[in-house]
């Protein structure tokens, strides 16, 4: 949900379920599958709880979410997408301090622009930044899409992936040739997509490109 690495490793799953929205806040959100994604343990169990005791919705807005849906703790619709309530429940959520989260898996909207708040992965730097080349964001939405980068540690030295690095470097050392193995990583899926229907000598020519760039910043 956070980090994009890979949960299943070697037939093991490496995962926990995580809530978006906490479920001390509604005994509804415990088993609504819109609220509920994939987290490493890493990310569910260190760098989420960060701040949760502050991250209480007040009673009144858990009140009305609780009238205003229509599933129930014991008779529960199997609800595919966020309804009007979660949504509502959500939009409170993220006012709160340390609330500056990108929740999973039902995403969320900037209060200024109404558009999708998301990370973009920057090859030639190897980091996370806002999407601000798909998205027009106010200066306030990028803040927040940053300080959930700098909450998930995305960029940060001891824990950022360098998987599509070493990918990379693996192209360079076989001359061009897309190294035939799983992948542990989102990032380096996408990137090796963009790769698919290039030659092999266009394929190292890119990767080669990168790499110069980058390798005295890893």
């Amino acid at each position: 949900m956070y980090c994009y690495a890979r949960i299943r490793v070697d037939g093991k799953l490496f995962a926990n379920l995580e809530h978006a929205i906490e479920k001390s806040n509604s005994d509804k959100l415990s088993e609504c599958i819109p609220n509920i994604g994939i987290s490493c343990s890493v990310c569910n169990q260190t760098f989420k709880r960060i701040g949760e005791r502050k991250r209480k919705i007040n009673k009144d807005t858990v009140i009305q979410y609780e009238k205003s849906s229509k599933c129930s703790v014991k008779y529960r619709k199997q609800c595919t997408v966020a309804c009007k309530a979660l949504r509502a429940l959500q939009n409170s959520y993220s006012k709160l301090c340390g609330a500056e989260i990108l929740l999973q898996p039902m995403g969320i909207r900037g209060n200024d622009s109404n558009e999708i708040l998301a990370v973009q992965y920057n090859v030639m730097s190897m980091e996370f930044e806002p999407a601000g080349n798909t998205y027009a964001y106010s200066d306030k939405e990028i803040w927040f899409i940053e300080t959930h980068i700098r909450r998930f540690r995305l960029n940060d030295p001891k824990y950022r992936s360098k998987q599509l690095f070493n990918f990379i470097k693996n192209v360079i050392d076989n001359h061009g040739k897309i190294p035939a193995y799983e992948y542990n990583n989102l990032i380096v899926e996408l990137f090796c997509k963009k790769l698919l229907g290039k030659s092999q000598e266009e394929i190292l020519k890119i990767c080669e490109s990168i790499y110069i760039i980058t390798f005295s910043k890893m």
